[in-house]
């Protein structure tokens, strides 16, 4: 807080906290030094010499009050335009908050302001907007319990020689925003601020059609960017005596750095369809699975916190990769149960059995099933081999016969688990290949599907 302190011909101190300012001043009173604190003063007290300190001379020095509305029928309202051009804007995300940096457009017409071209020779006045009545618009949502007429800095009005005046203040003002986040990374922001003025009477104040929102944003905002603004008049119905604007700004997430994240998810989905076309014997293909498992339970953990939550729906990209994971825990168990029942004692035919060997009867069946030709030449089956003795009275054979029934049953048990197994397999990526593709349709954003 500035205090002065003066003293008949002495110099003047300004005493500010711990800093204390001497200036001198010219000869003469006090109040020559206070009118230079503010030079858009109006000079009331003596003759100016330019046109434009008659002009203002004029204007506000007899009868002019500005804190009456500017209108000389006291039924009438004052038409006001606003107009909104939005510069930039941060988003508080965990707050779901709107922070607006605008240049606001304030234009109406004032019936005591005004004069004649052929007496002043001037077509319009640029003066401090505290110098003449305007409109006290503020926003009704006070986020930081401030002075809500404090969004707008101080600024310079332009006062037509017709009355009508204009306003451009740099103003900053939060909106409350609304977030469903059931559908990130494709989620948008429905942000809402409310203005209006202070009235007695909400006849007082009429806001025009033309008020707009002009959303060409200078600077963008890298997570977020403006879908569409707009602007419309509301009365609410409590709301009887406040005449009040509803400003609505629609975002959307730009989800091109998120394609990087959900890279290795999608990845580990892949890697569970792949190995599907693993033999279901080997070590490797548990190996992989358990990785996988794990893989998914560490990512789910990672969307966990990257995810923002908002509202009471879980967002379907966490719902999507926990599928996942029960679909790869599922995969890892079946594997397990197949590799113990694929060589099972009993040898009685299942209807599993039956359903294998009809489809590895079929050309695309012995394609999907990998089943090779069996191989029939007899001619290897026997190998005979003679030899004669040295005196050709004798004549041995060697005859290799042919393999037992009790080797040749084991072989087709084998040949016949392996079919199944591998059957079965091939059931369980089509199961799974299904359970993906209606899960990436559920994660369609709704306006994609």
């Amino acid at each position: 807080m500035l205090g002065i302190v003066t003293a008949r011909s002495k110099p003047i101190a300004i005493v500010g906290g711990s800093q204390t300012i001497i200036i001198a001043p010219e000869r003469g009173s006090l109040s020559n030094f206070l009118s230079c604190l503010d030079k858009t003063a109006v000079n009331c007290d003596g003759e100016p010499s330019s046109t434009e300190g008659k002009l203002m001379k004029k204007l506000f020095c007899y009868d002019y009050d500005k804190t009456e509305r500017p209108v000389k029928n006291h039924t009438s309202a004052v038409n006001v335009s606003m107009s909104m051009h939005i510069q930039n804007y941060d988003i508080y995300e965990s707050r779901l908050q709107l922070t607006l940096y605008v240049w606001m457009t304030f234009e109406w017409k004032d019936e005591f302001l005004h004069w004649e071209r052929t007496e002043y020779d001037m077509e319009k006045l640029v003066l401090d907007s505290s110098e003449l009545w305007r409109p006290t618009i503020v926003p009704f949502s006070n986020l930081d319990n401030g002075d809500p007429a404090a969004a707008c800095t101080s600024h310079k009005c332009e006062l037509k020689r017709s009355g009508d005046v204009s306003c451009v203040p740099p103003c900053s003002y939060k909106a409350l925003c609304q977030s469903n986040t059931h559908e990130w990374p494709f989620d948008m922001l429905n942000c809402t601020l409310y203005m209006g003025m202070w009235v007695d009477n909400v006849d007082k104040i009429f806001f025009t059609e033309n008020s707009k929102v002009i959303d060409d944003v200078t600077v963008p905002d890298g997570d977020w960017k403006f879908v569409s603004a707009s602007v419309k008049r509301v009365s609410m119905p409590e709301n009887t005596t406040y005449p009040s604007l509803m400003y609505t700004f629609l975002l959307e997430r730009h989800t091109a750095i998120y394609g990087i994240v959900l890279t290795p998810g999608f990845v580990l989905l892949a890697i569970n369809l792949v190995v599907l076309w693993m033999n279901n014997g080997n070590d490797e293909r548990l190996y992989i699975l358990c990785a996988t498992s794990m893989g998914h339970f560490t990512y789910l953990e990672y969307l966990y916190w990257r995810v923002p939550y908002h509202g009471e729906q879980v967002p379907r990209m966490l719902i999507f990769f926990r599928d996942s994971l029960i679909i790869s825990v599922l995969i890892l168990a079946f594997t397990v149960i197949l590799r113990h029942t694929r060589s099972r004692a009993d040898q009685s035919e299942r209807l599993i059995d039956r359903l294998a060997v009809k489809v590895a009867s079929t050309s695309l069946g012995r394609v999907l099933l990998d089943v090779k030709a069996d191989s029939s030449d007899t001619g290897g089956a026997e190998n005979n081999t003679g030899a004669s003795n040295a005196d050709g009275d004798t004549v041995n054979l060697v005859v290799d016969g042919p393999e037992s029934d009790s080797q040749r049953a084991g072989s087709a048990t084998v040949a016949s688990a392996t079919l199944v197994a591998t059957f079965m397999d091939r059931l369980m990526f089509l199961c799974c290949v299904l359970c993906y593709t209606i899960m990436l349709c559920n994660l369609l954003p709704r306006q994609m599907a």
